[in-house]
């Protein structure tokens, strides 16, 4: 059996993709920088244990990627506006390139990189002419 580790499974899409891969027969290793009681009964609720993880730190991922077959990676601010612009493009920026070199370490062979379709800016920042 497969186990996939999926990044950002608390979000909207991850919570998505989580129970997707759990209806498929995987073994899922949720993981969220957001993993408060709540969601972590949420995710039971789905089939599966919630881990909190700061991927910013090269250690933690690491760790949570020991293990896995493959990645689903989903974690990221994900839209402008949220933070300051910097702190996006670091904390993004800083995350997936842990993500990358964390699962290459670990010798995780598929990695999944989803990303938004907000990374070019909110649809209509601009009114149309």
């Amino acid at each position: 059996m497969t186990t996939v580790a999926v990044t950002g499974a608390n979000g909207k899409t991850g919570r998505v993709v989580v129970a997707d891969l759990l209806e498929h027969g995987h073994d899922v290793v949720a993981l969220d920088i957001v993993a408060g009681p709540g969601d972590r009964d949420r995710m039971a609720r789905i089939g599966t244990s919630l881990l909190g993880a700061d991927l910013t730190d090269y250690g933690q991922a690491v760790d949570a990627l020991q293990g896995v077959d493959a990645v689903v990676h989903l974690a990221n601010i994900p839209a402008p506006g949220l933070f300051p612009a910097a702190h996006t493009l670091n904390t993004n920026t800083v995350m997936n390139n842990n993500v990358f070199l964390a699962a290459a370490q670990n010798k995780v062979s598929r990695v999944v990189w989803a990303s938004s379709e907000t990374t070019l800016g909110l649809p209509f920042d601009v009114p149309p002419r």
